[in-house]
């Protein structure tokens, strides 16, 4: 009789598996499943044999728009992830065989980056103007899905752009030795040497050696234009080379499936495109030789081969797997700490940047240490007490550890009688060398070319306030980027700070040698309560409850909260007399409540942090006390469900959740195979979810399973009804 947030049921299109209203009818398919449709207080509700029939039906009609291009675009947004019944997936239930759909994926910009770095080497000016052609966007959660990524024309201007920039820096700087031949000769070039350039330039730029055929029609192209152009050797290499740089495969990761049919109607991906789907999916690299060599004497024909290599390169020390990193970075999402805006001089700091970049690579050492170890990895991200802080990293000998900080003493020892307060930015030649003189470390690189009067203003308070108090002091170091140099944690008003986020004291803190080390299990637990989480799911100048109780629900427990309707006013009042808790009432009111009671019991848990991300009792303004309880459900197992007192408490209760573990698995799936998974994906995430038990948890396992997966290896049309 009366309509509710603006939805009307007799004004939607009922041909639902033409995608017509798909996002409305996947939102009511939702509230049926989870009995919040119709609403409680109604009097007029269906049955337990009506609901489950209605729920059927709608679920086959909703499978079938999957495959409109309507229902192809949502799904393929991360968005749109969890809208697929977990319970189904996991059931064992399904029993269709699992497949992907044939799918050009798009060049990933840090694939591009690494190619350009491989020509360009220590050309850093050519390096900067060759400009990123592939962008993704910057929402939370994984953006690297391959439906809805495609070169435009500014992305294809970019490359054509970058292409002649590539191929000047070939013929006019760094000459590789088969194009100086052909340009040196007064002859034109042979077949052999035409067919040696071309394959040159695929091996660079498509990463893989030409095909016969593709082999013959570039040749033909480059003979052919010096015939056309009147003899110009240069001209006709440079189009061709150019030619071969806007190549389809330099753009697109080829995954349509070229290789032999099952009985199914499934296609496997040919040796070329499961060489580059397996190397791509570790690094951004293309395959190296043995994997080549894989390919092309057909040992990559079976998912026991596929595993033979994948354990190859995990194996591997010498390769680099930045893969693996990113995807808890993604998962997570505590890097993006860097881009909330801090009023740092709130907390009088100066450099916001250097605080946030320090913490994220402090939170990245942490994942890199739980997959060293490889036992219940999730378990240990989301539950464990120790944490590392002004550490310089995992592969740091103790040995070496140990001789800086006699470097440093040293240094400390030597300008302590001095007047170190008045020094120039630029050290006397001589000092400079007496400085060298202290120890080894100061004569290597990079902490040579960095000593300065500036540097050793820096040093001086903190050293004398850590000899004064018998501390060891922080030897901590990190990378703003790959490629950038190392920059010292140094300045006091930085390490006030960073020590700050942790609710250490600068005058107090002792760094251990050997770390992770236990940091206060009573106030930190895992990920969700290490700063850098915290500061990422916060707001410019207060906490964010609603995000951090929707990342639980949405990451961890395999739910979906819809999107603030347009029409509701989403803003919290402003009272410096009430809490943040005490101004959410507003959110319970019965029209909001439906979504919030999703998240804010959840994020209200981590009320005890404050936007920086230290603990406290008191909100600093109301001066209230804070109240951190809140209520776990949904989890799939009954006896974690109920009321917690605060964050620790909350991730020791998900740390054991079936569920929890299996959310994570699925968002590896997306992460890995660049799509939301599909009901018919379900063979494929049971597996990979036994696979991580059956290991003790062990990440590598999971990894292994998901990428020899039916899901990874097979092409399929979606079918149509």
């Amino acid at each position: 009789k009366k309509a509710k947030g603006s939805i009307r049921l007799d004004h939607l299109d009922g041909r639902i598996a033409e995608g017509l209203d798909f996002e409305t009818w996947s939102e009511i398919y939702d509230q049926l499943a989870q009995r919040e449709m119709p609403p409680e207080e109604s009097k007029q509700q269906p049955d337990d044999e009506q609901r489950a029939s209605i729920i059927s039906w709608l679920g086959k009609e909703l499978e079938k728009a999957r495959s409109s291009p309507r229902g192809r675009h949502l799904l393929g947004q991360f968005s749109f992830g969890n809208r697929v019944n977990h319970d189904a997936l996991f059931s064992g239930e399904i029993k269709k065989l699992p497949f992907s759909p044939p799918r050009l994926w798009r060049m990933n910009p840090n694939i591009y980056d690494r190619t350009k770095k491989r020509i360009f080497k220590d050309h850093w000016m050519e390096l900067r103007r060759a400009r990123q052609a592939f962008s993704l966007e910057q929402r939370p959660g994984i953006n690297d899905y391959s439906e809805g990524l495609f070169a435009d024309s500014a992305t294809l201007e970019t490359l054509l752009r970058n292409a002649r920039g590539i191929v000047e820096h070939q013929l006019d700087r760094d000459i590789p030795e088969i194009f100086r031949r052909i340009l040196e000769s007064d002859r034109a070039p042979t077949q052999e040497q035409a067919e040696a350039a071309v394959r040159f330039q695929f091996e660079t730029l498509v990463l893989r050696p030409p095909e016969t055929k593709e082999l013959a029609r570039y040749r033909d192209y480059f003979l052919r234009s010096i015939k056309e152009s009147g003899g110009d050797i240069r001209a006709s290499l440079e189009v061709c080379l150019k030619a071969i740089a806007l190549n389809p495969e330099a753009v697109y990761r080829m995954e349509l499936g070229l290789g032999e049919k099952d009985d199914h109607g499934r296609t496997i991906l040919s040796d070329n495109e499961l060489a580059f789907a397996i190397s791509f999916a570790l690094t951004d690299d293309p395959p190296d030789k043995i994997l080549w060599s894989a390919a092309r004497s057909g040992n990559l024909d079976s998912p026991r081969k596929i595993r033979a290599q994948l354990e190859r390169i995990l194996r591997d020390p010498v390769i680099a797997k930045p893969k693996l990193l990113r995807f808890f970075r993604e998962f997570f999402g505590y890097h993006r700490a860097p881009q909330v805006f801090k009023d740092a001089k709130r907390f009088k700091n100066y450099d916001w940047g250097i605080v946030a970049n320090q913490l994220v690579h402090e939170a990245d050492l942490l994942v890199l240490h739980a997959l060293k170890q490889d036992r219940d990895v999730l378990r240990q991200l989301i539950t464990t007490e120790k944490y590392f802080v002004g550490h310089i990293g995992l592969e740091a000998d103790p040995k070496d550890l140990e001789q800086r900080l006699i470097a440093l003493r040293r240094l400390y020892d030597y300008w302590k009688g001095k007047p170190w307060q008045k020094l120039e930015y630029e050290l006397e030649t001589e000092v400079r060398s007496e400085i060298e003189r202290l120890h080894p470390y100061f004569q290597i690189q990079p902490m040579k070319h960095r000593m300065s009067g500036g540097l050793i203003k820096d040093y001086m308070p903190y050293l004398t306030n850590c000899y004064e108090n018998g501390l060891r002091p922080m030897l901590a170091q990190f990378v703003l980027m790959e490629g950038e140099r190392e920059r010292n944690l140094t300045s006091a008003h930085d390490q006030r700070f960073f020590l700050g986020a942790y609710n250490l004291s600068i005058d107090q803190f002792d760094c251990p040698i050997e770390q992770p080390f236990e940091l206060n299990k009573e106030q930190r637990i895992g990920l969700l309560t290490h700063p850098s989480w915290l500061i990422a799911h916060s707001k410019n100048t207060d906490t964010n409850p609603i995000t951090r109780g929707k990342w639980i629900r949405e990451r961890l427990l395999a739910g979906h909260v819809p999107d603030v309707p347009i029409t509701v006013d989403a803003v919290v009042p402003e009272d410096p007399h009430k809490t943040l808790r005490e101004r959410f009432q507003k959110t319970e009111q019965q029209d909001c409540w439906r979504c919030h009671k999703k998240m804010n019991p959840l994020g209200m848990t981590f009320e005890a942090y404050d936007d920086f991300g230290r603990f406290r009792t008191t909100d600093k303004i109301s001066g209230k006390p804070i109240d951190s309880s809140g209520q776990l459900d949904s989890t799939g197992v009954q006896s974690l469900d109920g009321k917690v007192e605060n964050a620790v408490e909350l991730m020791k209760r998900l740390g054991q959740s079936d569920r929890v573990r299996q959310s994570f698995i699925r968002h590896a799936f997306r992460y890995w195979m660049g799509r939301n998974e599909m009901l018919s994906d379900s063979a494929t995430l049971i597996a990979a979810d036994e696979a991580y038990v059956k290991s003790g948890g062990s990440f590598r396992a999971m990894l292994i399973s998901l990428l020899s997966s039916d899901s990874f290896i097979f092409r399929k049309g979606e079918e149509t009804k």
